[in-house]
């Protein structure tokens, strides 16, 4: 017989980091929409296969006209997918298997882990316009794009010149990920798998030393999250996020129960909502109000491993391997766990 009675509600509370002991919080919210209504927990809409071309793994572009560009991790294949949602093969890049794309200044930039490459988007390609040693994200900052490249940053500038070592961090770090802080750029690194150190450097993108380093203690930082005026860092393999105090990162929460690595856009901004993807799952973290506190919630479920995510107008797509799934008109089947209560 139960000593209290079970009280189910303050679902604005989201996902519990410390088990099925922490009350008020909860274990398991799949497929679940706690932020519409305060305390109140609803099915989402489903995600849903939109497409099976791309048939595989791919990297996201968007241009000014809201075209999408998706670029193969596994082959040099380039799709384009249209605001009418039609997808077609446009190109296969000699060069092979991406690490990421970027459209900037008029034209879709394109990259393996070497060659950088162009599109005009008209008839012109180049696969390999310039070259680089170990090309990861690229962010477009102050009227450039920069490409992490190994432990140095690569620039595109204005002109569409190219310059292949702009900023370098110590010997020892690989650049990840990159991320604007106002006019400045916060560059995340990793050493190796076997070594839990890293550091994020900010850089005003101008000189040649950063303004700050912070340590962390993780198997590398995996990519940033915008969570309004907040930046997150995703660090290590265990689901962890810290926050950026304009100097040092600092311990933010966690996701319990999943597995992380590196992964560029694993993250997107979805009406007001960050979204971060791992596995089959996207998560949100979100505060709806101001007062509330800033929750994780399961939200969506896709039929495959996600790859990367990207926004189109109102559409979220997820690149997941064999196809694309789309946010549908369905609603999924919602799953929530609750803490254990006496008994």
């Amino acid at each position: 017989m139960l000593k209290e009675p079970i009280q189910i509600g303050s679902f604005q509370n989201g996902l519990g980091s410390l088990g099925k002991l922490q009350q008020n919080k909860f274990v398991t919210l799949d497929n679940c929409d706690i932020h519409s209504e305060t305390g109140i927990c609803q099915p989402q809409l489903a995600m849903e296969s939109e497409s099976t071309t791309p048939n595989e793994a791919c990297l996201e572009a968007i241009d000014n006209t809201g075209n999408i560009f998706a670029v193969s991790t596994t082959s040099g294949k380039i799709w384009k997918r249209t605001t009418a949602a039609s997808w077609s093969l446009i190109h296969t890049n000699a060069n092979g298997a991406h690490r990421g794309a970027r459209y900037f200044n008029g034209f879709l930039w394109y990259w393996t882990a070497t060659k950088l490459g162009t599109y005009d988007l008209a008839s012109t390609y180049n696969d390999s316009f310039a070259t680089g040693s170990d090309f990861r994200e690229g962010i477009e900052a102050n009227n450039t794009l920069l490409i992490a490249n190994g432990r140095y940053t690569s620039r595109v500038d204005s002109t569409n010149t190219f310059s292949a070592n702009e900023f370098v961090v110590p010997a020892q770090y690989k650049q990840t990920c990159l991320k604007n802080v106002g006019d400045d750029v916060l560059v995340g690194t990793y050493v190796s798998n076997d070594v839990a150190y890293c550091k994020a450097f900010l850089w005003d993108t101008v000189s040649t030393a950063w303004s700050y380093e912070a340590e962390v203690f993780e198997i590398g930082i995996n990519c940033f999250v915008t969570l309004g005026e907040i930046i997150l860092a995703q660090c290590g393999t265990q689901g962890r996020f810290y926050y950026w105090t304009g100097s040092k990162l600092k311990r933010f929460g966690k996701i319990r129960g999943i597995t992380t690595a590196l992964g560029e856009q694993k993250s997107v901004v979805y009406n007001g909502r960050a979204l971060f993807a791992n596995g089959t799952k996207i998560y949100s973290i979100h505060s709806e109000e101001e007062g509330l506190s800033i929750a994780f919630c399961g939200e969506y479920t896709c039929t495959g491993t996600i790859n990367s995510l990207i926004v189109q107008g109102q559409t979220l797509l997820a690149s997941v391997g064999t196809g694309f799934d789309k946010r549908g008109n369905n609603y999924a089947t919602a799953t929530i766990e609750t803490a254990e209560s006496k008994i």
